[in-house]
């Protein structure tokens, strides 16, 4: 399950921020918390539009916690993380519990304010084009089933509202975890104006992705932290029992994989990333992050290129690409895919995972177009690795990627640190003028 936060993510089109931590890494955070010392209190290449929060007509709410619920639970919880995080609130977000029907009538009013229809099309074209997302497949559905099964709460800066998902009506275990992880937004947004990480972005949707990493990633370690020092042996055994749900499992294995490692990204290699700033200067750090925060999600995948301060290869796509295909085309949507996107292509595209990582982690930049003419759709991708050796690698599996697919396509060499792929009609044709 995870919280939500109102922030865009890639690419399931605009959502909330904060989604909590996914069914499936709930117990990889217990046994992170119970085997690490406390930290110090003092962590569209999918055409994915931006985040826009529902107006109050169209979000379903409960009215607020239950009468017999102590406020002073929540307020025990805010004071004990805000120790965590040596934070302090600048206003007041009172918690509102939902139930599950509230949860997923708010989620459809968000997708449907918030995608536009040609947009979704868009991205389904896209995803499809290249192999990631099963022909015929709703991006709306997917989104909405996948995040009813495994959304715990959210927090939306733009509108300062808390909420809690209760699937039992009451205030246990598992939600109070939640609180601690929403409450850690409602900090981080105070604190750091979280509209300031422009995770609005529509042609950034890596650099959106690696940001929203290191928000919920800290959120995740200081949920952490709040868990190993405030639950008792029954509730953690409460809280894996929420881990293994089947219905929020299966909602997670039904996923179209694109959506699964984009919800799962930024809290399981977002909390690797926040717990390497944590290691080397506490939460001080990861303070400083939210003023110089990731610019790909390489960068969250190697935190070291962080710490380096490598940055992306500037890529683009060149101008005359719509010319060389004919008359009446035009490039629709750009985006950049980054390391995570093209490692997740890979390993669907039936490469060894292992391999999939090794041939990714070479990624310097890339740029993805698509592009609409009369004889339908195209995909372009320019990618720039950061050296001769390492666009070999990528170069070695990247067709069998394609044909593990089944989708038609090229991969070309277009100089030593550069590779094309072209996705649509007689690629051949077309492949080399995506470099220029």
């Amino acid at each position: 399950m995870t919280h939500r936060l109102r922030l865009r993510r890639m690419p399931q089109g605009r959502s909330w921020l904060g989604r909590g931590v996914p069914v499936a890494l709930v117990a990889l955070v217990l046994l992170a918390a119970a085997c690490s010392p406390s930290p110090s209190p003092t962590a569209t290449a999918t055409g994915t539009p931006p985040a826009v929060t529902p107006a109050p007509s169209q979000l379903a709410s409960s009215g607020g916690p239950p009468a017999s619920i102590d406020a002073s639970a929540y307020s025990a919880i805010a004071q004990a993380v805000e120790r965590i995080r040596g934070l302090t609130p600048k206003a007041d977000v009172t918690p509102v519990l939902i139930d599950e029907a509230t949860l997923r009538t708010n989620l459809m009013a968000d997708y449907d304010q918030t995608n536009p229809p040609a947009l979704v099309r868009q991205t389904e074209q896209l995803l499809s084009m290249i192999g990631l997302l099963p022909p015929g497949t709703s991006l709306r559905q997917a989104t909405i089933d996948l995040q009813s099964g495994q959304v715990l709460g959210y927090y939306s800066p733009e509108r300062d509202q808390l909420f809690v998902v209760s699937r039992g009506g009451t205030v246990g275990a598992l939600e109070r975890v939640t609180y601690s992880h929403e409450f850690t937004h409602q900090l981080q947004d105070q604190n750091f104006d979280l509209a300031t990480l422009k995770l609005d972005a529509t042609d950034q949707s890596d650099r959106s992705l690696a940001r929203l990493a290191l928000v919920e990633g800290d959120a995740v370690s200081s949920q952490a932290t709040w868990m190993q020092t405030n639950l008792t042996a029954a509730e953690i055994g409460e809280v894996l029992a929420a881990s293994s749900d089947p219905a929020a499992l299966a909602a997670l294995q039904n996923a179209p994989a694109i959506l699964r490692a984009t919800s799962l990204f930024p809290y399981s290699e977002g909390y690797a990333f926040a717990a390497s700033l944590i290691a080397q200067g506490g939460y001080d750090a990861v303070n400083r992050a939210f003023k110089d925060p990731p610019a790909s999600t390489e960068q969250v995948i190697h935190p070291e290129k962080y710490a380096a301060h490598e940055a992306p290869i500037p890529v683009a796509v060149a101008p005359t690409l719509p010319a060389k295909l004919g008359p009446g085309w035009a490039v629709t949507s750009s985006d950049t895919l980054g390391e995570l996107l093209l490692r997740t292509w890979l390993v669907e595209g039936k490469v060894e995972s292992g391999a999939a990582a090794r041939a990714a982690a070479g990624w310097g930049g890339d740029r993805v177009e698509l592009l609409t003419g009369p004889a339908g759709v195209a995909v372009a991708i320019l990618t720039a690795w950061d050296t001769a050796k390492d666009a070999d690698e990528f170069e070695a599996v990247a067709p069998g990627a394609l044909t593990g697919l089944a989708v038609g396509g090229l991969v070309r060499r277009v100089d030593p640190t550069h590779i094309s792929i072209a996705f649509g009609p007689d690629p051949s044709r077309w492949v080399a003028a995506i470099g220029g």
